[in-house]
């Protein structure tokens, strides 16, 4: 009795606040990165910080990221978003009420990705000299769930791609999974889990 008492209090408290309000939230943690580093990071036209930057921000639609750097080309994007799968919760289970709750504070949303890193371009127009540091993330940024998932079966071509970029020597490859399996099983966050092999390797 006691359990479908509460079940009844949820389902009226979430009907009039909105499913994914109350689960997700208006805000979403959000981690930004550059190559190279202390870019000002803009959203919506409103600095947020310099990168490395994990930040909590509000669930919004079509909002303009950018990175800025003295001697450097801006980079604009736009935060990407998909509809948050507790809406759909709201659209099943619940009312219009907590939908249009939903809609209005944003928490139909969620961000995706989570996480940004880019590489900025000098403006003098020269290549651009990417640190072994800078490789990792964008490697890891790019190819993170695949890495993870060779690693659980012992490595395969992106693990081998990874560990050229760190510099491993084939007598050393069995050790350097192992590091890395122990690394992504400690860090769920790619940026992290870049961060963490960096920090092991000693890479700059």
């Amino acid at each position: 009795m006691k359990n479908i008492y509460i079940a009844v209090i949820f389902t009226a408290v979430a009907s009039i606040t909105g499913c994914a309000t109350i689960v997700s939230g208006t805000d979403q943690l959000m981690t930004f990165d550059s190559e190279p580093e202390g870019a000002t990071v803009s959203v919506a036209g409103r600095v947020v910080g310099k990168t490395p930057l994990s930040i909590q921000l509000k669930k919004k639609k079509k909002q303009q990221l950018t990175f800025e750097k003295e001697g450097y080309k801006s980079h604009t994007t736009q935060l990407d978003t998909k509809v948050d799968s507790w809406f759909w919760g709201d659209v099943v289970l619940l009312s219009l009420v907590s939908t249009t709750t939903d809609a209005v504070s944003g928490a139909m949303h969620e961000y995706s990705p989570d996480q940004y890193f880019v590489t900025l371009t000098p403006e003098n127009n020269f290549d651009v000299t990417r640190t072994k540091s800078g490789q990792i993330k964008e490697f890891v940024m790019a190819f993170g769930d695949e890495i993870r998932l060779e690693l659980s079966t012992g490595g395969g071509e992106k693990t081998d791609a990874l560990l050229a970029i760190i510099g491993t020597e084939e007598s050393g490859k069995n050790t350097a999974i192992l590091a890395l399996q122990k690394l992504s099983l400690g860090n769920e966050n790619d940026m992290d889990f870049a961060n963490s092999i960096i920090k092991l390797y000693y890479v700059k």
